[in-house]
């Protein structure tokens, strides 16, 4: 009976930590994505992102970290406290969230795998890419997607690279390795399995910036930027790509977005550049160092307030 109050009071303390958080997401990720804004792309796709996962890693972090350490250290365990309606229900909530999060992320795995097999049907390998495989596929859409987040491998259409010169694919070929190596498609499946009804607009907002950051990736001079945006204005006359979640394209849409990267890498400048390969502030660190100080000479109290919650919750 302690297993099982002990789990359904986390699991309730779980589902609340993660509403109130995507609540407070979902409503004010858009102010700051304005303050964002003065930030180089790739850190503003960064930030975006860290905001889409905030309600899980929080909820896992209080939970992991304060719910169930309160409840086994200072919950009595020859008390035969009977779990209130509430706790179970919230419990089941938050089972039932688990569960559609994985078949969420299933489901995306499954129809991307299904596609990109069809995709490949036919395909030749092909070099220019490295470290990334690259395949030369039959269907003109996509016309250049990177795929898998796993063993991940870039797709290149043969109408694209009839259309493309050399210096045009290059660039669009490295700023598909840029999206490999910031893991992008393993963002995309994470978002999948922490859903949120109202996250549809920062997921959409990360994908620009990430594009963007990859276009800045790409480019080291003017030329390979007019290279990169020559590249895009060509193959955005191909279809867009539907039915393959964990994939992304050169170009996604061909809408205002696919105009604001043109836009960029013509007028590109290279002080941009260099922020967005900056490295991460170290000069945040002693302020990270000060709240994990904090942190521990709290904490006994603090499990203490939470544990105080959970009594709380269970009557």
């Amino acid at each position: 009976m302690f297993a099982i109050r002990c789990l359904g009071v986390s699991l309730a303390f779980f589902l609340l930590v993660y509403v109130v958080f995507s609540v407070a997401v979902v409503s004010g990720w858009r102010q700051v994505r304005r303050v964002g804004n003065r930030l180089s792309a790739r850190r503003l796709a960064t930030l975006l992102f860290i905001l889409r996962s905030l309600p899980c890693a929080a909820a896992v972090l209080i939970t992991l970290g304060f719910v169930v350490p309160s409840f086994l250290l200072l919950e009595p365990r020859v008390v035969a406290e009977p779990i209130g309606e509430i706790p179970l229900t919230l419990g089941a909530c938050c089972v039932a969230l688990f569960a559609g999060g994985a078949w969420n992320a299933i489901a995306a795995q499954m129809r991307t795998s299904r596609t990109v097999a069809g995709w490949l049907q036919g395909a030749s390998a092909a070099s220019g890419c490295d470290p990334v495989p690259l395949f030369r596929i039959r269907p003109s859409s996509p016309a250049l997607t990177v795929s898998g987040w796993r063993q991940p491998r870039v797709l290149l259409s043969n109408a694209a690279a009839a259309l493309l010169n050399q210096q045009e694919l290059e660039s669009a070929l490295r700023h598909e390795i840029a999206h490999v190596r910031r893991r992008d498609n393993l963002k995309k499946l994470m978002f999948r399995s922490c859903g949120f009804p109202g996250m549809a607009g920062l997921e959409a907002g990360w994908s620009e910036a990430a594009e963007m950051a990859a276009d800045d990736a790409a480019v080291s001079n003017g030329g390979e930027a007019l290279d990169l945006a020559s590249a895009l204005i060509k193959l955005s006359r191909f279809a867009s790509v539907h039915g393959a979640t964990l994939t992304i394209g050169l170009v996604e849409d061909s809408g205002s977005g696919l105009n604001a990267r043109i836009a960029r890498l013509v007028s590109w400048e290279e002080r941009r550049v260099a922020s967005s390969r900056s490295l991460f502030p170290w000069y945040l660190a002693p302020t990270f160092a000060a709240c994990i100080l904090s942190m521990v000479v709290i904490y006994g109290g603090a499990l203490s307030r939470v544990h105080d919650l959970t009594e709380w919750l269970v009557r």
